[in-house]
């Protein structure tokens, strides 16, 4: 069934759209046609609510199949997040996906975000979620991550919306896995844009890290280090998107109840950030996880900062070096919002 809804969608990109909308098409086509089952996914996430609409349209894609669920150190805490995850799948009559909660600190040092950006998150942005009893879920993300990998019988998506720490603390814990990863695809960094890490004392911008990358750079590092392919979404090409009232409305067009939840959450990023327009970016990744024809991606070699200071966290490019990742910078804005409409859109 899944694999026809992939082929009707594809079907429907050919016949309004043209350009990169083809490309689209091809790309649902290739999912559904290259292997038996779609392709395995996990879901790394620090509790955003970009990065649980990035989840949904991973849930709702016809090629893709969400293996896991991981919540890493960052704007939720991991055990509040879990257990709010696992709420929100039994509310989606979701029942055989696996949900771990990663350490509450990074690998190293001791960067966080501020403790009252992170009280939204742990209240799942009062959206409305069932009561479940809390049971213990598998031993930790990074064995969870592990496992998953080491059974799949396909190369497995690693879908990084938040910090590296859970993926890096796996390839720790079972180096082999790297070898059956089939991509890293990550939110994350900033290389021709400012950064978006806000000095709270001082109300100020740091110039140059990203949050995603900040907070446990040395997992970033070793993640880029690791010789695995990686997509990189960074904020140039993640803020290039702006996801308006008008796309929560196409949204709805489905009866779903995933899609119905993320038209809610678009609700509430515009209700309290922007009402005119806002950066979804990790739905930006996620597409390009799924779909990379909807940008040129240029191979290039990132260098992460991981020396304390001004510094630290930043994402640079290396033109020396060898490339360890495919960097997106200019996706095709209306591709993907058609794109977007039509996964969430679908019955």
């Amino acid at each position: 069934m899944r694999k026809i809804i992939g082929l009707v969608l594809a079907f429907i990109l050919i016949y309004f759209g043209r350009g990169a909308e083809v490309a689209t098409s091809a790309e649902l086509k290739s999912y559904g046609k290259s292997s038996d089952a779609p392709i395995p996914l996990i879901w790394d996430d620090d509790g955003s609510p970009d990065g649980v609409i990035a989840l949904l349209y991973f849930l709702r894609h016809p090629g893709v199949n969400v293996k896991a669920i991981t919540v890493s150190c960052g704007l939720a805490h991991p055990d509040v997040f879990a257990q709010n995850l696992r709420r929100m799948l039994s509310r989606l009559g979701i029942t055989d996906i696996p949900v771990a909660a990663g350490r509450s600190v990074p690998l190293s040092g001791n960067n966080a975000f501020p403790e009252a950006w992170r009280k939204n998150s742990d209240a799942f942005w009062q959206i409305p979620l069932p009561e479940l009893e809390a049971k213990p879920g598998p031993a930790s993300a990074a064995r969870l991550i592990a496992d998953v990998v080491r059974r799949s019988s396909a190369p497995v998506i690693i879908f990084v919306s938040g910090p590296h720490t859970n993926l890096a603390e796996a390839l720790r814990l079972d180096p082999g896995i790297a070898s059956k990863i089939r991509t890293v695809d990550s939110m994350g960094g900033a290389l021709q844009v400012p950064g978006n890490v806000r000095n709270e004392a001082e109300n100020e911008l740091t110039p140059l890290s990203e949050w995603n990358i900040w907070i446990d750079p040395r997992a970033a590092r070793a993640v880029f280090e690791s010789g695995i392919p990686i997509h990189l979404t960074p904020l140039d090409a993640a803020q290039s998107v702006v996801w308006k009232k008008s796309d929560a409305e196409r949204w709805k067009s489905s009866n779903s109840p995933g899609s119905q939840l993320a038209v809610n959450l678009l609700e509430w990023m515009l209700q309290t950030m922007s009402p005119g327009g806002v950066y979804v970016w990790d739905l930006v990744a996620g597409v390009i996880a799924t779909t990379p024809a909807l940008c040129e991606l240029q191979p290039s070699h990132v260098r992460v900062i991981t020396k304390p200071g001004d510094q630290q966290g930043r994402t640079i490019i290396d033109r020396t070096a060898t490339p360890n990742a495919n960097v997106c910078i200019l996706p095709d804005e209306d591709a993907m919002r058609k794109h977007v409409s039509l996964v969430f859109g679908q019955p």
